[in-house]
């Protein structure tokens, strides 16, 4: 290999790092650029006076310098024998076996957390994310150097239209072209860096990126001494503590930083106090030492007599470094492994033999186990519950911790991985509305606030410097500025709070945003601290998709311009959005029969799966990915009144100004190509709604970890939920809730919901009732009730009637229903009927029902979610007997709305009367009406007794009033015999014979009495013969 004589400036800086513990950072270009490694190493071992290890990181399956034992023996005999050239051949190779490297491909640097190496070597950059940037970043120490292999390039311009891996992922269907704004702006912010340099495979500094690195020069005594007060500060302290009593200058004198030392000694003033009820958060970024001083916190705890101590993170990998630093913290405290404390590995392999429990048995018994996140109820008896990374474990896991005894709990902000930010935006701020300020206790590097509840006492700590290299270290100001990783720490202060209504929403245009002016830099640093802040989990990678994608659009609400205005105006609302949909029904239905599943497209692809429906992909929409409104001014109307004026302006109430097309502008041409500098644009940064055409779209959507607030302010303003996920988010162990708002304009106007969305909603509502008793069964009551309450009102359906409902409450049902609502019997008795009652009602199957939200929450938890009478009034904040009360009531109604469906349907069997339609008034009065009916009916009785008797006047008795008189006075019993003065007819034959042939009216009973005359007749005949 040819000699080659380095610039002088990297030597320079190899030294400035070294005696500052800075890191460095360099981009190498040329095909040989990867045996200029060797030469890079040798300059960094003279500076820092060590052989620094290397960590060289790749893409998956890529051609990295490994050599192989065989090949390391062969070139050990070339040596003996003479046969090889060290100054010129095989020099590298003899490199690489000397050297301690570990390989790394870009997908798997989570395995590299926790490690310390002196040189990092970045090759097929196309296979880098963000994240894993910031992973493998962290690793190096303090006076070591990160390189960056750019073999195929020759100039840092060819970077801007690099594909990279992540792309494949950025595209959808819609939108497959990615701009690749990422990259341009990583370029440019290289010339951020106090410590970058861009070199040649000559290891010549090439002046493309106007670094301030280019003109280095060794730096004074002065500032040499500044970079030694905080080492300064820390022995101080150590020697302050001398004369201390044990265990405080033991483990003050394990700790690496001032930050870390005051840490450990106020989670030791917390284990001294007489009350066990002190929670201790620490938050910091990484490589602070938090789980360090966790671990010597834990020696402490044990040194004071604490017996039962639990430890719990998302995997007992989590707690190497912690656990490490309990055995200094032992060793320091002079405790001996074995004699008085033995270690107990776990055998699951999958945790790789991570320690697990630790018994101590010096004075008496004590132990320090580790538990999983889920398993709480085990830490009962705790006199001390430590969590480390808190916010990778679900929140309500993590509050269930805390109890009636100390917690020290630690997380990662600001951080590479997004973690933390659920914890210090829920959980503390939780746990700060619960307490009065106390007082507070700051310092220049460590911040500790102190909050003091009703029966906990709050310590918040934050660590600011880093373990592994020095302050203001120049590689990690840059890495944080190229990707807002401390937008976190601040957000600007609004000086006025303007009303709602006179805020306008702008579109931002993203190729302006990430230009690298240092005016955009400013203003999306602040849109980035209102995303993060916002935002429970934060990624890096979450930047690329902003900058990269192409179905993402940015808007912001700012108050009112003022024209003497000089500077950009203050944020109070972002909103960043996702186009989707608009895919063939024929794609869809071919990826849906496949099982496959496209990247993008979130809400179009989730809901064609769960309601098989291939044609829905093909709907147009724009999903709400974040709204992010200024801390200060949160819940005071902003968010709604910029998701309005979203909402106003893609269902094309706003009015254009121009309905031309956009023309792109072109960038302006620089003066000197070879030096990378911010393009400028004629493009505004902000743009007003009424100057951009929106896209044409049916739908709106959002999709966010449900809980009530969120869902109350969703709901407020118009979204309809159709999908919550059964399986939680293993971060917040939040359920994932998609809803949409149609934008139909006639349908919209009409104030009618699209036919497809009313069958969703009507299917959504039965699969989310029958689920409540399974994985929805921890949602509070009254979020469910708000879901189902949704989903079913604009439901137009009949109520059930009584053939139906009997398959379901029979008739003995009600009158056990009855009975309870009589209080003669308890709750038990109906408990069965619960159910089938309240699906009935959620359902709309009893439109006429009305309940009070109390007692909708009852009938929820009990009917729908199954859970203990007992367990529900906690819940909903009821006394007891309120909450028997309520439930007595909504039962009554039950048993009226069931019982009158059951006499309706029995109503309905019954003969049909006549209607009040055929009654008349009557013009007489009662009496006269009386009379008339009496006169009527005495007449219609003689007529028909004169038709049954004929004339009856001839069968009267002929006899004298002397005559009965007499009979009468001699009367003896009850016949009367009297002689009557009428003498029988005598009838001459001609007459006889006539009445005989005359039928006689008597009918049959006189029958035998006409054969007998009939016989006498012929008798006399033959007589006179």
């Amino acid at each position: 290999m040819e000699k080659v004589a380095a610039d002088l400036r990297l030597k320079t800086i190899f030294d400035n790092c070294a005696q500052q513990q800075h890191r460095s950072l360099l981009v190498l270009f040329g095909e040989n650029a990867r045996k200029q490694v060797m030469v890079i190493h040798h300059l960094v071992s003279k500076a820092k006076k060590e052989r620094p290890s290397i960590l060289w990181c790749h893409r998956r399956d890529s051609d990295v310098p490994k050599q192989s034992r065989k090949q390391a023996k062969q070139l050990e005999k070339k040596l003996k024998s003479g046969k090889c050239d060290i100054s010129e051949e095989n020099a590298f190779e003899l490199f690489l076996l000397s050297t301690k490297i570990k390989y790394c491909s870009y997908s798997d640097t989570q395995q590299i957390l926790g490690t310390t190496c002196g040189m990092c070597v970045l090759q097929d950059i196309q296979g880098m994310t963000p994240n894993s940037l910031c992973r493998v970043m962290e690793t190096v120490s303090g006076g070591g150097v990160i390189l960056i292999l750019l073999s195929s390039m020759s100039h840092l311009k060819e970077i801007y239209d690099l594909p990279m891996d992540a792309h494949t992922r950025l595209s959808t269907y819609s939108h497959p072209k990615v701009s690749p704004l990422f990259n341009e702006r990583f370029a440019i912010s290289l010339a951020w860096c106090n410590t970058c340099l861009v070199l040649s495979e000559s290891l010549q500094v090439l002046e493309q990126v106007p670094s301030r690195a280019n003109s280095v020069k060794p730096i004074s005594q002065s500032v040499l001494d500044s970079c030694a007060v905080k080492s300064t500060e820390l022995e101080d302290l150590k020697k302050s503590l001398e004369d201390a009593a044990k265990p405080l200058p033991q483990l003050v004198s394990c700790c690496r930083t001032l930050d870390q030392a005051k840490a450990v000694l106020k989670m030791l003033d917390v284990l001294t106090e007489q009350t066990s009820n002190g929670t201790v958060a620490i938050t910091a970024g990484r490589g602070r030492g938090k789980s360090a001083a966790l671990g010597l916190a834990i020696a402490a705890a044990v040194h004071v007599g604490l017996n039962n101590i639990f430890v719990t993170s998302p995997s007992p990998d989590n707690l190497t470094t912690m656990f490490e630093f309990v055995f200094k913290g032992f060793d320091a405290l002079g405790y001996e492994e074995n004699n008085e404390y033995e270690i107990f590995q776990s055998s699951n392999p999958d945790y790789n033999q991570a320690v697990v429990r630790i018994n101590v048995f010096r004075e008496h018994r004590q132990v320090i186990q580790y538990v999983e996140p889920g398993d709480a109820e085990k830490v009962a008896q705790a006199e001390l519950v430590v969590i480390d990374e808190a916010a990778a474990i679900p929140l309500p896991q993590v509050k269930s911790f805390i109890g009636q005894y100390n917690v020290f709990m630690a997380s990662t902000i600001n951080g590479y991985e997004g973690t933390g930010r659920s914890l210090s935006l829920k959980l503390l701020q939780n746990l700060r509305q619960q307490t009065r300020q106390s007082g507070a206790v700051a310092d220049a590097s460590i911040k500790v606030q102190t909050n003091t509840l009703s029966n906990r006492t709050l310590n918040e700590i934050h660590l600011e410097e880093s373990i592994r290299y020095g302050m203001n270290d120049p590689v990690e100001l840059w890495l944080h500025s190229l990707l807002c990783l401390d937008a976190t720490s601040t957000n600007p202060a609004l000086l006025s709070c303007p009303p709602p209504a006179t805020c306008e929403l702008y579109y931002v245009n993203k190729k302006v945003l990430l230009s690298g002016h240092k005016e955009s830099e400013e203003f999306l640093q602040q849109m980035m601290s209102l995303l993060v802040a916002s935002h429970y989990r934060n990624s890096p990678d979450d930047l690329q998709v902003l900058s990269d994608a192409p179905a993402h659009h940015l808007f912001v609400l700012i108050p009112p311009l003022q024209q003497d205005m000089a500077s950009l105006p203050h944020i109070l609302c972002v909103i960043q959005v996702c186009m989707e949909g608009g895919i063939l029904a024929k794609v869809a239905t071919q990826c849906l029969n496949r099982g496959d599943r496209p990247s993008g497209d979130l809400v179009p692809w989730t809901l064609a799966t769960q309601f098989l429906d291939p044609a829905f992909p093909e709907y147009k929409s724009a999903r709400i990915v974040r709204v992010a409104a200024h801390p200060d001014y949160q819940s005071m109307g902003y968010g709604s009144r910029a998701i309005s004026l979203l909402r106003d302006y893609y269902a094309r109430h706003t009015q254009l100004i121009d309905d031309e097309q956009e023309i792109e502008a072109q960038p302006v041409e620089e003066n000197n190509v070879d030096i990378i500098v911010p393009r400028k644009s004629e493009l505004p940064l902000m743009s007003k709604l009424s100057e951009r055409r929106p896209e044409n779209l049916s739908y709106l959507s959002v999709s966010y970890g449900i809980t009530s607030p969120l869902y109350k302010f969703w709901n407020r303003n118009g979204y309809i939920p159709l999908y919550v996920s059964q399986v939680a988010n293993k971060v917040t162990g939040e359920h994932t809730c998609m809803m949409v708002k149609p934008l139909d304009f006639a349908a919209v106007e009409e104030k009618k919901l699209p036919d497809w969305l009313k069958s969703f909603m009507e299917d959504f509502a039965h699969r989310f009732f029958n689920l409540l008793g399974g994985p929805f069964s921890h949602l509070h009551p009254t979020l469910a009730v708000n879901v189902l309450m949704t989903s079913v009102k604009d439901k137009n359906s009949q109520e059930i009637q009584w053939h139906e409902l009997k398959t379901v409450v029979t008739p003995h049902d009600i009158q056990r229903l009855e009975k309870y609502c009589n209080n003669l019997a308890d709750h038990h008795l109906i408990t069965d009927l619960v159910p089938i009652l309240a699906k009935l009602f959620f359902l709309k199957r009893l439109p006429s029902l009305h309940l009070s939200p109390v007692q909708c929450a009852l009938l929820i938890a009990i009917g729908g979610q199954t859970q203990n009478f007992e367990s529900v009034p906690s819940l909903l904040d009821l006394p007891i007997e309120s909450a028997l009360g309520q439930f007595n009531r909504a039962m009554r109604r039950f048993h009226t709305t069931l019982r009158g469906i059951q006499e309706q349907s029995f109503a309905q069997q019954l003969p049909r009367s006549l209607s009040p339609d055929h009654f008349t008034p009557v013009s007489i009065s009662l009496d006269k009406d009386l009379e008339d009916a009496a006169k009527d009916y005495k007449e219609k009785t003689e007529k028909n007794h004169a038709q049954l008797l004929g004339d009856i006047s001839q069968y009267a008795i002929k006899v004298s009033e002397k005559s009965w008189e007499e009979a009468l006075k001699d009367r003896k019993g009850d016949l009367l015999s009297i002689k009557s003065d009428k003498r029988p007819k005598t009838l001459t034959e001609e007459e006889l014979q006539k009445e005989l042939e005359t039928p006689s009216k008597k009918g049959k009973r006189d029958s035998s009495k006409h054969s007998k005359v009939k016989n006498k007749v012929k008798n006399k005949n033959k007589g006179k013969s």
